[in-house]
């Protein structure tokens, strides 16, 4: 009886040994895996006002994550990489002739950070307008701080806006648009699984746009959900998504879309849709009708099998 006891704690320990061996395994796994973000950049959007003919210099702080040395490279380019439309459908900003960075290629000490001044000559006869261009830092080779650990190499984008120009927050509301809300005045017959919408904007500068969605179902109580605010960029426009989780065991919702274009002025819009599952309804009629023939004129049913079994 004691040798069997003995045995029992032997393996007992040994499970609690291969448990144990198994969860540091997995844990050095886990880090092994983590992945190290080499870069870090501040800041990553700098909304800026333009003077015409006069010069406007910013920082940009980067930093090293990294334990080895890393090197920058910097890189210009005028076209919205946020927006909807491809580059190929974009006309580039005329910003990127006016900048200028203290440094090209940077070499960074591990743990470390170095400051690039960006440096923008404004012309003396640029047009009222908004500009934009973002300048890209892309890691130059491949540093390993761990044997088993991946890296991000990532290619940060920084944005920079400018405006030439004072903005007018009135005249802005009369230029910016929403439109393109789906589903809008339809008959559905399921929930919809999104709803989406888009602000263009034709006024000569950027803003900001921040959306609240409120849907409302026939006797019931609304919801409001804010979503994440976007830059609208002069002559583009931005697409929202959303996943809606209002109660969907109701017919008709009205849904009341309103746009912060900032100094306080909102944009508006309104639309409705009818949640009618018309398919099962279909199924359901079809089924009845059967049933009806079945049931209610079972006499003539039996006839017409017989002369049809006989012929």
């Amino acid at each position: 009886m004691l040798y069997k006891k003995q045995n029992y704690s032997k393996v007992l320990i040994f499970l609690v040994l291969i448990i144990l061996q198994s969860s540091v395994f997995n844990l050095k796994s886990v880090n092994a895996a983590s992945p190290v973000q080499s870069l870090s950049v501040s800041p990553v959007i700098n909304d800026l006002q333009l003077i015409p003919g006069k010069k406007t210099t910013f920082p940009l702080i980067i930093r090293n994550n990294n334990n080895a040395p890393i090197g920058i490279h910097t890189e210009t380019t005028g076209y919205d990489i946020t927006g909807e439309s491809s580059q190929f459908e974009q006309k580039p900003s005329e910003m990127t002739s006016w900048t200028t960075l203290s440094q090209d290629d940077i070499l960074i000490d591990p743990k470390q950070t170095k400051t690039v001044t960006v440096t923008i000559n404004t012309p003396s006869n640029v047009k009222q307008s908004g500009y934009y261009e973002t300048i890209f830092l892309t890691p130059i080779g491949h540093q390993q701080e761990y044997a088993n650990t991946p890296i991000i190499l990532s290619r940060f984008g920084v944005l920079v806006l400018g405006t030439v120009g004072k903005l007018n927050y009135n005249d802005l509301s009369k230029k910016v648009t929403i439109s393109d809300i789906t589903p809008s005045l339809e008959i559905l017959n399921t929930f919809p699984q999104n709803i989406s919408f888009t602000v263009a904007n034709k006024y000569f500068t950027h803003f900001d746009a921040k959306p609240f969605i409120t849907i409302t179902p026939l006797f019931a109580n609304s919801q409001t959900v804010e979503l994440i605010d976007k830059h609208v960029l002069p002559g583009s426009e931005r697409i929202w998504r959303y996943l809606p989780t209002v109660a969907k065991n109701h017919i008709f919702y009205q849904m009341h879309l309103a746009v912060s274009i900032g100094g306080g002025n909102q944009i508006f819009a309104d639309s409705w849709f009818v949640v009618l599952p018309y398919k099962k309804a279909l199924l359901l009629l079809v089924i009845f009708i059967l049933l009806y023939i079945c049931i209610i004129k079972r006499k003539r049913l039996g006839k017409f099998m017989k002369i049809l079994i006989k012929g």
